[in-house]
């Protein structure tokens, strides 16, 4: 019987969902756990293992049983905040208080003279957690989100850490219940006795059991009543009992009857099956580490355990590509040991490789990183496109330019002209913008509302800041004007755009929040001018003098 509405798995489960499976003694562990004066909790596990669906069950289950529950994703955060810890703990302490109807309070509670570290402490202790009577629950998801800013992460995790040994002895603490939860596939290098990575309760989400997958089957109403033993065991011996790819196989059996388990197994180690997605992502990883990727085939062409380094092990695990035993390690499923097998992970030949995988994600995922309004690349490819061009330049030690630049006075010329003048005018921008840039490996993007960005690889700032001024002069041949123009508010009758250039050659000691924050600076200081301004960055500005 084929169920009248399935969804693609891939995104958290409602709290209704007839295809969650309860992992019954880690969830009441966790349950018990949060109800303890000053816990913390750790949750933790590769990418798509389910842990934001348990998140949300445990929140449910805090607030049914009264507690003031806050919710925090990291990857909500604006890039700029993570460049500042003083910004990234107002943020923080701004969203508690939010979540708990409490006025912000700053001016009393901020002192700059003291520093942000106990600015937040103070305000957590004396100001909000006397505001309320129960028990406060702060989940943090995407706790990996800071890992790549190791100055804010090795100061943030001391913080966490100093409030939980607090609430050994303070009252007002023991009102305090923290939950992180991070992907294991994120890594940092810090002071394991600062951090809070090893402390209170960790819980590392298991795969499914057989009968855990039986079970789900059942609820996919597939007939396995005869053959389901076998089918059980044939689908955990490809997945390993992972939730996603156990969910996708289920899911696709269900949308497409004609087609049996086996059929669907047979083509999922290739780039061609159900599975494509997935192992093109850890496929990438591999190719941007291939140490990793070199050490995996050891352990393919080894039937039974092997004894790798003991961080590259760690590491092959954490990403859920093997399974330790000891200091041994053997392929976590069928699914990887098929379709790794044959990759090759050549330590100085691998940019070719990672080039052809990058297009096609590109082409798969087109509509999810396209801006709807302009057709440029979104926020989200921005990001990605210039970490790989960072590694890439590290690489090959070449420079890399960026520029930032806003549409001045936008909201202006919306609350005068209107919302679809604007659009229409950021529209006419966006597509000026790519004419002005030349470069092959160049790329456009919508930053934000009124701010876009481009990436050049391999051009310095003062080419960088050539095509800035170009750009800046085409703007205004657009010649579109500003109905307000005539009462003298602006620096000239059209819309004009503010630029700000960055450039460096990226080091591994470098990172790309930095140096987005750095042409954001350089923005800022053009905008000071009143607009229709082009500034470079006085600490990113290689090549320009």
């Amino acid at each position: 019987m084929q169920l009248l509405s399935v969804d693609l798995p891939g995104g958290v489960l409602p709290l209704n969902s007839k295809f969650y499976i309860k992992r019954y003694p880690i969830e009441n562990l966790i349950y018990q756990q949060v109800c303890k004066e000053g816990s913390l909790i750790r949750i933790k596990a590769p990418q798509q293992m389910g842990k934001t669906s348990l998140v949300f069950r445990l929140i449910a289950h805090t607030q049914n049983v009264g507690y003031y529950t806050v919710y925090l994703d990291l990857q909500q955060a604006d890039e700029n905040i993570f460049n500042s810890l003083d910004k990234f703990l107002r943020w923080f302490c701004a969203n508690v208080a939010q979540q708990l109807g409490v006025r912000t309070n700053f001016n009393e509670f901020w002192d700059k003279d003291i520093g942000s570290k106990v600015s937040c402490t103070l305000y957590l202790r004396d100001y909000l957690l006397q505001q309320i009577s129960n028990p406060l629950v702060i989940v943090i998801n995407e706790l990996n989100s800071i890992f790549n800013y190791p100055n804010l992460a090795e100061n943030f995790l001391v913080i966490l850490r100093s409030w939980y040994e607090e609430s050994r002895y303070n009252d007002i603490f023991k009102k305090l219940r923290l939950v992180l939860v991070h992907s294991t596939e994120a890594y940092i290098n810090l002071n394991t006795n600062q951090s809070p990575l090893n402390i209170g309760l960790t819980v590392k989400l298991p795969e499914f059991t057989i009968e855990e997958i039986h079970e789900l089957a059942e609820r996919y109403q597939l007939n396995w009543n005869v053959v389901g033993k076998n089918n059980v065991l044939a689908l955990k011996t490809m997945v390993g009992g992972h939730p996603y790819l156990v969910q996708l196989a289920l899911y696709n059996l269900v949308k497409s009857p004609q087609t049996t388990l086996q059929e669907l197994l047979k083509e999922a180690p290739t780039i061609n099956g159900i599975y494509s997605a997935h192992l093109r992502r850890l496929l990438m990883v591999l190719h941007d580490y291939p140490e990793l990727g070199i050490a995996l085939k050891k352990v393919i062409a080894t039937n039974s355990f092997l004894e790798l380094d003991q961080i590259l092990a760690y590491k092959l695990e954490s990403m859920g590509l093997v399974k330790l035993n000891g200091n041994k390690c053997t392929v976590s499923c069928e699914l990887y040991r098929q379709f790794f097998a044959p990759q090759t992970f050549d330590e100085f030949s691998f940019h070719n490789q990672i080039q052809i995988l990058r297009d096609q994600n590109i082409r798969l995922n087109y509509l999810c990183n396209i801006d709807d309004l302009t057709q440029l690349y979104n926020k989200r490819y921005f990001y990605a496109y210039l970490e790989n061009c960072w590694k890439k330049s590290a690489f090959e030690k070449t420079p890399l330019s960026l520029i930032l630049l806003d549409i001045d006075s936008l909201k202006i010329y919306n609350l005068t002209c209107g919302r679809e003048a604007g659009d229409e005018c950021v529209q006419q921008i966006a597509n000026v913008i790519p004419s002005c840039v030349s470069q092959r490996d160049a790329l456009v993007a919508r930053y934000q509302d009124d701010t876009f960005a481009v990436i050049l690889p391999n051009i310095t700032a003062d080419v960088a800041f050539e095509i800035a001024e170009n750009i800046r002069e085409e703007v205004k041949k657009l010649a579109i004007k500003h109905a307000i123009a005539k009462l003298g508010g602006l620096k000239l009758p059209v819309v004009t755009v503010s630029l700000g250039v960055a450039c460096t050659i990226p080091t591994i000691e470098k990172f790309v929040g930095v140096f987005v924050g750095a042409a954001l600076k350089a923005l800022d200081e053009s905008k000071k001018c009143e607009g229709d301004c082009t500034c470079v960055s006085n600490t990113f500005k290689y090549g320009f003098f």
